[in-house]
Formats: C-alpha cells, structure tokens, sequence
C-alpha cells in the first residue's frame, strides 16, 4: 500500500500535471515541487511526511531510474561530441570562462561568509571544500536538460542552440571530474576513502579498462540489440561499483562509464529514450524523495532570498563571460545574450551534484535546500527568457 501511495504521489501526479499544462514546466521540475510541496505542508500543517513516501520499492526504483540518467547523460556527451561542431580555440576558452566564472562567484560568496545565515558550511569540513561544493554547483550547464530545449528550437535557432549543447557538454565533462576530485580530497580529509588495496586496483583497474577496451567492442559488436544492452549495463555496473569502491559516489560512476562507451554503442543505446524512460517513467521518485527529505523547515523567506540572489549572480556570470569571451569574435551582442541564457539552465545536473554533496556531507541541508530551489527557477526560466530574447532580436534585425 505504501509504495501505491508512493507511485500516486511523486509519479504520477507530477506526470499528469506535466500533461496538464502542455509541458510548459520542465519535467525534471515537477517530482521536486511534488516532494518539496509535501515537506513544505508536513512543517506548517504537523502531519507526519512519511505517510506519503518514500517507500523502499520506490526508493530502489528512483535510484535505478537516476543512474540511467546519469548513464544516458554521459552517453549524450558521447554522442553529442560526435555530432557537434568542434569547438576551435576560442569557443573552447569561451567554454571555460563560462564555467570559472560563476565558479568564481559562487566560491567567493560562500568563502566571505556574506550568506552565511544560510551558506554556513558543515561541521568539521575545509571552508575551501565547502566552498567549491557551491561554486560547482552555480557553474554547471545542464547538458540533458538543454538538449531537450534545442530539439524543439526553431530551425534559425538551432545552430546556437547546437553550439549551447557544444560547450555545455565540455562543461558537464569538467563538472563531473570537479565533483569526483572534491569528493576524493574529502574522503581523504575524513578518513572515509577506501583503504583495501586489492579493490583500489580492481576500481582503478576497471575504469582504465573501459575506453580501453572501445576501439576493440566497435569493430566487435554484434547487429543484435541485445548484445548492446548487455555490454552497456556492464559499462553502468562497473563503472557504478568502481566509483563508489573508490569512495565516491555511484552516479559520477554511471556517468564516467556512458561517456566511455564506445561510439557506436553510444548510438545503438539511444540515450535519447533511454533518457525520457529514465527522466519520465523511473527517475521522478528519486527527485520528489529528494524534495521530500528536505526539512520544510529551512526554506524560510532568507532561504529563497539567497536562492533568488545566487541565481542572479549565477546567471549574470554566464551572460558576462559570454560577453567577455564570445565562441567567435564576430558574434553579435544579442547572439551572445541569447547563448548565455541557455548556458545558464542548472536543470537536473544541478540537483544530481547537489545530492551527491549534500550525502557526502560537503554542503548542509539548509544549503541543499538553496541550490534545489535556484536549479527549479532556472531550469523553469531559460525557455520563457530566451523566447522573450530572441523576439527582441528578431525585432531589431526586421527594421534593419
């Protein structure tokens, strides 16, 4: 009976109202508002949150669900490299001024103790440990959300929107060894890193393997379907087991291994569906939990002020660097508005790292709380800002 009321509550209400309003409201934003909503009522109304969720099945398969997101966003890495234009010398530091600067602005603020009331960093972790958790998570470009975006673009949009996928892709890659190196210094600092010597080589062993190996599966694999899923739920399986044998976490596991994969893997596995499988039918459970394990306690007016401020700064940050350092010399200011404005959609990697942080104990709940409301409003926001950027741009080049 549980988990019924789980799968009514934080799946298929959130699909339904995703249906309900055309898709207007990302799908990746609904299961946390379900979750964050019922967290919210159980703190202001006294009613015991548990009675809704989560259940252990859901649980099982909300985690299942997010680490074939995880898997198929490594995948559209893969496959989206493959696809895109390469990114010349400019572009690629355009990409990494995009992602130093609101990692910048992010580790400074919570470094200066200005948002302390709410940024205040765990007990017993490095103030630059903690820091840097936050600056990641105001630098990240979400790749899965954003691909989603550029597919339903208009056709004269879709070569910006097809450079927006380039280098957030290049950043997504640069997020996920961030997370894994902050993860592996605090292990370090608390002790908590894998100390058993056989199974650090079989995890390193494991994970050296993987691209190792892609050369030989291409010109392996077999026309059958079935092959395939096979050799990719190995790639997950191990990649998964190495990460967390290491210390770390299973998701950067599952991500590390689908951008691994070989590149004709990578397309048989279609990450597209695989990502709507995981994205609409499993993973929701795990984002609504994640909603609902927050205290509704901590998302006070100074809370979602801070939220709200740190988007600004994020979001400024994107625009500026892409201002600073277009992809091109020769792109036009309002071109580079309109980029910005997709580069700065947190989406669901936002959320992913900051569950992975806030389990790892590198940022407090009351933080996890911030980040999740910033990654909502600006996933909600980017297409509506960017529609609204482009008709004034259409409007100035129509007179002209």
């Amino acid at each position: 009976m549980g988990f019924l009321v789980d799968l009514v509550c934080f799946l298929v209400v959130p699909l339904l109202c995703w249906r309900l309003v055309r898709g207007a409201v990302p799908m990746a934003v609904l299961p946390i508002l379900a979750g964050l909503s019922v967290a919210i009522a159980a703190d202001r109304f006294g009613f015991d949150k548990a009675m809704l969720g989560p259940s252990p099945l859901g649980e099982a398969i909300g985690w299942c669900g997010v680490l074939a997101l995880a898997f198929s966003a490594g995948l559209e890495t893969r496959t989206a490299s493959a696809h895109l234009p390469r990114l010349g010398g400019q572009a690629a530091a355009s990409a990494l001024v995009a992602l130093a600067l609101p990692f910048a602005v992010g580790f400074l603020i919570a470094l200066s103790g200005a948002l302390d009331l709410v940024l205040a960093r765990p007990e017993g972790v490095s103030p630059l440990l903690s820091a840097g958790a936050i600056g990641l998570c105001l630098a990240v470009s979400a790749l899965p959300v954003l691909v989603g975006i550029v597919r339903e673009l208009p056709a004269r949009d879709r070569p910006l929107g097809n450079l927006s996928l380039r280098i957030a892709a290049l950043d997504d890659a640069i997020l996920w060894a961030g997370l894994a190196l902050l993860l592996f210094i605090h292990n370090g600092d608390s002790g908590g890193f894998a100390t058993g010597g056989w199974t650090i080589l079989a995890a390193c062993g494991a994970l050296a393997l993987m691209p190792t190996l892609r050369g030989r599966i291409d010109r392996l694999l077999p026309g059958h379907i079935a092959p395939s899923v096979l050799i990719g739920l190995a790639y997950l399986a191990a990649g998964s087991w190495a990460t967390s044998a290491l210390g770390l976490h299973e998701l950067l596991g599952a991500y590390f291994a689908g951008a691994m994969v070989p590149a004709r893997l990578a397309d048989r596995l279609m990450p597209e569906r695989l990502g709507k499988i995981a994205l609409f039918g499993l993973s929701p459970l795990f984002f609504a939990h994640r909603g609902l394990s927050i205290d509704g306690a901590v998302l006070t007016p100074v809370a979602i002020g801070a939220a709200f401020t740190l988007l600004l700064l994020a979001g400024a940050a994107k625009l500026a660097a892409v201002h600073l350092v277009p992809p091109s010399p020769g792109m036009a200011a309002r071109e580079r508005t309109r980029l910005g404005l997709l580069l700065q959609c947190k989406g669901l990697m936002e959320i992913v790292a900051a569950t992975i942080l806030v389990q790892a104990g590198l940022i407090t709940p009351t933080v996890f709380a911030v980040l999740v409301t910033l990654a909502l409003v600006s996933t909600t926001l980017t297409v509506p800002l960017f529609r609204h950027a482009s008709r004034i741009a259409r409007g100035h080049r129509v007179p002209a």
